[in-house]
């Protein structure tokens, strides 16, 4: 980190190399973080002061079988999870790891044999497509589904999966109605099979991805079972994010799975965002606002209502804004540019950059158009590679702006807002979307916002700190000032925005 960036809020992250460096100082207690994510599975050990230890990551590979299909191996996955723990706990015994927190993709799922533990089916990507259909023919229940769940009917979340796994997998519906088969968002799964079938069970962040779950008694809705085809006996039961799940065996010790909770939701904690107001904008392979509402669920229209998290206590809700395409926005662009992927635009002229509609995976928040591919507006000759990357940056930047607006037609201020994930160390992303929301951001100094996440629930299960207590360390942050001037951000956003109306239309 330069020497010129300035910290707040909080104790220093711990110096370390990707996958091998830790601290000598003796400590007796420590926790960890795992993340399971769409590109990687992910590992951090988090000592008593909340400092980062180390921090390990396990590449996972997605397969492509046909057009808006995405899927992942789940044995591979869950290898990749049992590499990053054993390598994340090198030279830790178990007996000092005091809890683990488990944090995973949303909306990924699978069924698996009760019995043998074997896959039955491959673990279904959020960002797969294959129930568009179904959905298309539940569309006049869009309004009830929205009013019992907080989210929209799309063929993002898992419901429609699961009618098309069991519609299309022979055999599997006799299965799943008999207690043979069992389904699963990928917490469930790997809850299982970590524990040796001994615990299955998952929590409200991950159950409500489902669009099965009833978002005011926090369980499976019957009716939204029945619409869906679903046979309740074939889903775990719904407990706390903050609850004992279940034990891994290591050798002859046990680690006591702590927390369980979505990705999301574990970010928002890993950045610091505990208190009512506080948003995160965590740029991943999508982007993703997520503003904590506090003890009370929040509904504005466009945007998603669900779970923060919860414990036996009480429940945290959040308001959500989803942008499908960032990271793999910026990517595919790579792809195509070749050697010249890096460059960003020098001209200083703004205005006259093109103007970029990153819909790659359709529209989500607030449009909520899947039907809508992405776009690029106002080409000239003097558009280049820089240009159309730094173009590619900024309508990113303006989705977020789209959401973060909706957002403040609520009751809630939005008092703080902190910049996370892989994309966040754009310093020219990160500049443009403090000057498109004409505030200042802050950006998080920490690498893995969400396995840290994770290993911090963990450790507010077992009492080791609260992330209720006001006093409890934050982790640190940079301030990024706008990089534009508010009237040439305002007449970006206002061309962004008559772009947007012709692709709506």
């Amino acid at each position: 980190m330069s020497p010129s960036r300035k910290l707040l809020m909080g104790p220093i992250i711990a110096e370390f190399e990707l996958g091998t460096g830790c601290y000598t100082a003796p400590v007796s207690r420590y926790w960890v973080g795992i993340d399971q994510g769409s590109t990687a599975t992910k590992a951090c050990l988090v000592d008593e002061r909340w400092r980062v230890r180390r921090i390990v990551s396990v590449p996972v590979i997605s397969r492509h079988p046909a057009p808006g299909w995405v899927e992942h191996d789940p044995e591979s996955l869950l290898h990749s999870v049992r590499t990053a723990l054993r390598r994340v706990m090198k030279g830790v015994g178990p007996a000092e790891v005091r809890g683990v927190g488990l944090a995973c993709q949303r909306s990924t799922c699978l069924f698996w044999d009760a019995g043998s533990q074997k896959p039955l089916t491959p673990a279904l990507s959020w960002q797969d497509r294959r129930g568009e259909a179904i959905c298309n023919t539940l569309s006049r229940h869009a309004e009830d589904i929205i009013r019992k769940t907080g989210l929209r009917l799309s063929p993002h979340y898992a419901a429609s999966k699961i009618r098309w796994l069991l519609d299309q997998s022979s055999g599997l519906r006799h299965k799943a109605e008999r207690g043979q088969a069992r389904f699963g968002t990928l917490d469930a799964y790997l809850l299982f099979r970590l524990t040796e079938g001994e615990s299955w069970s998952t929590d409200p962040t991950q159950a409500a991805r489902t669009l099965l779950m009833d978002l005011k008694r926090l369980d499976w809705d019957p009716e939204l079972l029945d619409l869906f085809g679903v046979p309740y006996c074939a889903l775990p039961p719904i407990r706390p994010s903050s609850f004992p799940a279940g034990e891994i065996p290591v050798g002859k010790a046990r680690l006591r799975i702590a927390a369980t909770l979505g990705d999301q939701q574990s970010a928002l904690i890993g950045v610091g965002c505990r208190r009512r107001g506080e948003a995160v904008i965590n740029y991943g392979t999508g982007a993703f606002v997520a503003l904590n509402t506090g003890q009370r669920p929040a509904r504005i229209p466009g945007l998603l209502t669900s779970v923060a998290w919860s414990s036996e206590q009480d429940v945290h809700y959040l308001l959500e804004g989803t942008v499908n395409a960032a990271g793999s926005a910026v990517e595919w662009l790579e792809a195509i540019l070749g050697h010249a992927r890096r460059s960003l635009s020098k001209t200083k002229d703004f205005q006259g950059l093109p103007l970029v509609v990153p819909a790659l995976n359709g529209l989500a928040a607030p449009h909520w158009r899947s039907d809508v591919g992405a776009a690029i507006f106002d080409l000239h000759s003097g558009v280049g590679p820089g240009e159309l990357r730094t173009a590619t940056l900024a309508g990113i930047a303006c989705r977020i702006r789209e959401i973060v607006e909706v957002m403040g037609r609520g009751r809630i201020p939005v008092n703080r807002i902190v910049a996370a994930g892989g994309l966040a160390r754009s310093d020219d992303l990160v500049r443009m979307q403090a000057g498109l929301l004409s505030r200042p951001l802050f950006r998080s100094s920490v690498e893995e916002a969400t396995a840290l996440g994770a290993a911090l629930l963990a450790g507010h299960t077992a009492g080791a700190w609260s992330l209720h207590d006001r006093s409890s360390p934050g982790p640190p942050a940079e301030i990024v000032r706008p990089s534009l001037q508010r009237s040439e951000a305002r007449r970006y956003f206002k061309r962004f925005g008559q772009s947007m109306k012709r692709i709506l239309s």
